[in-house]
């Protein structure tokens, strides 16, 4: 091609990058801090790692010049393109395994015994008797997929003289166990307060899509059993209250793979539709709930690892089989390579995978995809190009690119396509 024509289009590449890179600096400046609450930033984010990773890809192949006719500076090309994609998708990671989201907590959010009354009295709740409650979780367990139990403390304001022998509260998501032994009662200048040792197990609906970068919101609804009486927080048991801070979460929570996020209280409106044949109910089931909610995200990188690990050591033996596939027959009797024999260690090696995402699957209990299900899936697509690579190698009509110098494209597109494959995979499942 004459000069001419070639640096119009140099420079045409090179403003293109420019662009890009200003673009996701542009997206970048708006996300604030990634560790944070990062999910209203997920568009921006994804905009910014998507520019980024072009902007500095087509800058690599302006400095390196790939070409057919320098296959070395191919494979750097390959080899960048495969590192950014690998950077980019670890910075996903880390920002979405890190974040966290006070949206994921039911209801309406109160922070101050002022606005909680507000909110009563807007609702219609008045004129009933508020009941101040309050909790403290010690343990925090995830005993199933959908089940939950924690343990701690519960206590309640009532007034003096009652001969209260349960708390005015009741647990509609409790599976089993509920309110313990009472563990103290004091005197106060309103009347009495009782606490209890509580311990419960809980079936909620928790959603996986993330996994393993998944956060949760762990919820604790409270009813109140007595006719008349609606429950509210007691914030006065508490400092000032910021959700952020975990009150009312043991600053040593043992939470297994669990790291504690937040905190917070909020009402919520039940919708059963039923009074339960209690005439001073709503046939609407609409009656106001307390709900304690604590955000919780999984210590992602021991489970990350557990799956990726394997995966890696399987898609390193898939390239290495690149190697073995050739036309050459000198090298076909040293290497032992058949199409039936790569056939067969691709079927081995789908079988392998295989097993391991039914195990996946059984472990999220998902009705939908997770996003750890797109490693399969890629490796999956990945096998399967690399039998069709060796059935290649062997047939009547050949394809002259994926002979050039010995199956070298194929190797040179491994690692590219492996890694741009899961960084659109992370950039769709959890960003976008």
């Amino acid at each position: 091609m004459p000069p001419a024509t070639r640096t119009p289009r140099r420079v045409v590449l090179a403003v293109t990058a420019g662009v890009l890179l200003v673009i996701a600096a542009v997206a970048a400046s708006g996300i604030g801090n990634p560790l944070h609450d990062f999910s209203p930033y997920q568009g921006r984010a994804a905009v910014t790692v998507v520019c980024a990773v072009l902007g500095l890809s087509i800058i690599a192949a302006l400095l390196l010049h790939p070409s057919p006719a320098r296959p070395r500076r191919l494979g750097w090309m390959a080899a960048v393109v495969s590192a950014l994609c690998a950077l980019a998708t670890m910075f996903i990671w880390v920002a979405v395994g890190t974040g966290h989201s006070l949206d994921k907590a039911p209801g309406k959010r109160v922070t101050t015994a002022a606005q909680t009354k507000a909110l009563l009295d807007a609702h219609g709740y008045g004129e009933r008797t508020p009941v101040r409650t309050g909790v403290m979780i010690e343990t925090l367990e995830f005993t199933g997929a959908n089940n939950v139990r924690v343990t701690g403390f519960l206590w309640q304001h009532l007034p003096a003289g009652e001969d209260v022998t349960r708390p005015n509260v009741e647990f509609p998501d409790a599976i089993d166990g509920g309110v313990g032994d009472e563990f103290y009662r004091d005197k106060t200048p309103e009347g009495q307060v009782i606490g209890w040792r509580l311990k419960v197990s809980m079936r909620e609906a928790f959603d996986y899509t993330h996994y393993p970068l998944d956060n949760q919101a762990v919820w604790l609804v409270m009813w109140p059993r007595d006719a008349g009486t609606v429950l509210v927080p007691d914030f006065s048991a508490y400092p000032p209250w910021n959700e952020d801070e975990k009150f009312g979460v043991y600053p040593g929570l043992v939470g297994g793979d669990w790291n504690t996020q937040f905190s917070t209280w909020s009402l919520t409106e039940g919708q059963e539709r039923t009074n339960y044949g209690r005439p001073t109910h709503s046939i609407d089931g609409q009656d106001a709930e307390l709900t304690f909610s604590m955000g919780v995200g999984r210590q992602y990188l021991s489970p990350l690892l557990n799956r990726l690990v394997p995966l890696i050591v399987i898609a390193l033996l898939v390239f290495g089989s690149l190697f073995v596939i050739t036309t050459d027959s000198d090298r076909r009797s040293l290497s032992g390579f058949t199409t039936w024999a790569v056939i067969g260690f691709c079927g081995s090696m789908m079988l392998v995978v295989s097993v391991q995402h039914s195990s996946l699957r059984s472990e999220t209990a998902s009705g939908g995809v997770v996003y750890a299900e797109y490693f399969y899936f890629i490796l999956y697509l990945v096998i399967g190009l690399v039998a069709l690579n060796a059935i290649e190698h062997t047939a009547n009509k050949r394809v002259p690119v994926v002979d050039w110098r010995g199956n070298a494209a194929a190797r040179l597109l491994y690692w590219p396509v492996v890694t741009v494959l899961l960084l659109i995979a992370t950039v769709f499942g959890l960003l976008l």
